[in-house]
């Protein structure tokens, strides 16, 4: 059956709603009484990023950038966030990890002329809080600037997901030897690492199995070209603006280890909210599809029932690294982390 949910968000936050989900799917008549919920947040970026190219890329930032310059929380890149809500844990759990300050990658552009590092730099982080998102969903599920999907998960999953988030909120801890670091990067399930905003939501996702088939939409890869990576990923080399504005190709070997470029890897949150929405359009024209298509607000979004599905197994919550990256290089040595 179709089932189509209009919810508002209460404009008061009280203790008991501290517990449960921020999508209440009962009253659609779907009791969640005793299941396991995992939600993922999408924000979208403002404008899409054209990925093409150096140039098409930072024309597309800087057309973001215009069109957030004068909001005091702005997500130029786009955004993600997750939430947990089960009986095998005492609260929900409701975070996500940003950069700590807007500043801070500007300044690494335009003052530093990191260039194109500034995909893969690490930087001060924070994760965020219940509060802050709970404000962050009614603000754009409002706009229709939000896409979401939520899972129902197994028992196992679960287990999986709540060690997680309890191991990485210890080493991210502000008072840990680095605190927080937020990067693109980063993938959480690596030991000892940060998080970019889409990766922490993708690293939930891996953990608990869920629509491993459609990564690969989602994800960019793009081999970025020495010269266009600066700061003390590249022997302190500067790179101006200029410089990425007339390259019009990424490099276009793939051999590991060349020292032509570096290769890059990233989950655009924007690919993920248009999927959402596509599949939202798709499901919501038919009955008796995969996914039931849920509303709130004006927000899309997706229900998908997964507790039959089994938790990856066989696999550590948290494994080595096995890609090698100048980033991740960079940011060991700096704090000492591996020889």
């Amino acid at each position: 059956m179709r089932i189509t949910i209009s919810i508002f968000l209460s404009l008061f936050i009280t203790a008991s709603f501290a517990q449960t989900s921020v999508i209440p799917l009962e009253s659609a008549g779907l009791s969640q009484s005793g299941l396991n919920e995992l939600t993922i947040f999408i924000i979208p970026a403002k404008a899409k990023f054209d990925w093409s190219s150096p140039r098409t890329l930072y024309k597309s930032y800087f057309k973001n950038y215009r069109k957030n310059i004068f909001n005091k929380k702005s997500y130029t890149l786009g955004h993600a966030f997750v939430q947990l809500c089960t009986p095998l844990s005492s609260s929900r759990i409701f975070t996500g990890m940003r950069a700590a300050s807007g500043s801070e990658p500007k300044n690494l552009v335009l003052k530093d002329h990191y260039g194109l590092s500034i995909l893969g730099a690490d930087m001060d982080g924070t994760l965020e809080t219940d509060s802050e998102l709970v404000c962050e969903v009614r603000k754009y599920s409002k706009k229709g600037q939000l896409a979401f999907i939520t899972f129902f998960i197994s028992d196992e999953a679960t287990e999986r997901l709540l060690q997680f988030y309890r191991i990485f909120k210890s080493s991210n801890d502000s008072s840990s030897t680095h605190g927080p670091r937020y990067g693109g990067a980063f993938w959480p399930r690596y030991t000892g690492e940060g998080s970019g905003c889409s990766a922490f939501v993708m690293s939930s996702m891996d953990l608990a199995g869920l629509l491993e088939d459609e990564f690969s939409y989602w994800l960019v890869k793009v081999n970025i070209p020495m010269e266009l990576i600066g700061g003390p990923y590249n022997n302190g080399n500067e790179v101006k603006l200029k410089d990425i504005k007339k390259q019009t190709c990424w490099s276009d070997t793939c051999e590991p280890g060349d020292a032509g470029y570096e290769h890059f890897e990233i989950y655009d949150p924007t690919l993920i909210s248009e999927w959402i929405k596509a599949k939202w359009d798709e499901e919501n024209s038919r009955d008796g599809g995969p996914y039931t298509p849920l509303r709130l607000n004006q927000a899309k979004g997706l229900l998908i029932d997964c507790r039959n599905q089994p938790a990856p197994g066989g696999d550590s919550i948290f494994m080595e690294r096995d890609k090698p990256s100048i980033f991740i290089d960079y940011y060991n040595q700096k704090y000492h982390l591996k020889n």
